[in-house]
């Protein structure tokens, strides 16, 4: 009967004693996101971290964790879930506006609201083949020109990294630079058939 009691006591210790789970899903605030970018960026800058193909090496998930315990010591965030759920819905959205951007015909990007600017209808007509970019048209994504640095194939160690209105800006040089090589080709073409017709009246 002693040993019983002695056996229950022991599982009540037990118990009491168990590490509270970690819950898996997690509100991040404003300031949680920005330390998180910080750590992410530090660790884009450092070739130990950082490999050539543009990801990050093993662990660098427990080395954000310790950092961030250093930056919000009472925030608990762990590598596993939170910060691996985040990073990765970080870089989805990274490569879904990006994609976009690329696109150029019919998205663009507003600088001062930090965010994706498209007609309706050419937003929503993308989303149907293309659901991971859902919920982004006019959404601010402040963080936008440091995910670049992040998450983009070259790292920023000096060499000049591309930003959000470089990109656009770009994009739209590129536009006119085919748009006035159209012009001097249709220009020389009317340049010809006028030659053309001059010497056929002479």
């Amino acid at each position: 009967m002693a040993s019983t009691n002695i056996e229950s006591q022991r599982g009540k210790n037990q118990r009491v004693g168990r590490t509270k789970p970690v819950a898996s899903k997690r509100m991040w605030t404003k300031q949680e996101d920005v330390a998180l970018i910080e750590c992410l960026h530090t660790l884009a800058l450092d070739p130990h971290w950082k490999g050539d193909n543009g990801t990050f090496r093993s662990g660098y998930l427990s080395y954000i964790e310790k950092m961030l315990v250093a930056k919000l010591p009472t925030a608990q965030i762990r590598a596993n879930p939170h910060i691996e759920s985040r990073v990765k819905l970080l870089k989805r959205q990274y490569n879904a506006l990006s994609e976009m951007l690329n696109i150029g015909s019919g998205f663009g990007w507003n600088e001062e609201e930090k965010c994706l600017i498209a007609p309706k209808d050419v937003f929503d007509d993308w989303v149907r083949s293309h659901p991971t970019a859902a919920g982004l048209r006019n959404k601010p994504f402040s963080f936008f020109d440091d995910l670049v640095q992040i998450f983009g194939k070259e790292r920023a160690t000096g060499t000049a990294a591309e930003t959000t209105a470089d990109a656009v800006e770009n994009l739209v040089m590129e536009d006119n630079t085919f748009l006035g090589a159209l012009n001097v080709e249709d220009e020389g073409v009317k340049d010809s058939e006028s030659i053309e017709e001059i010497g056929a009246s002479n």
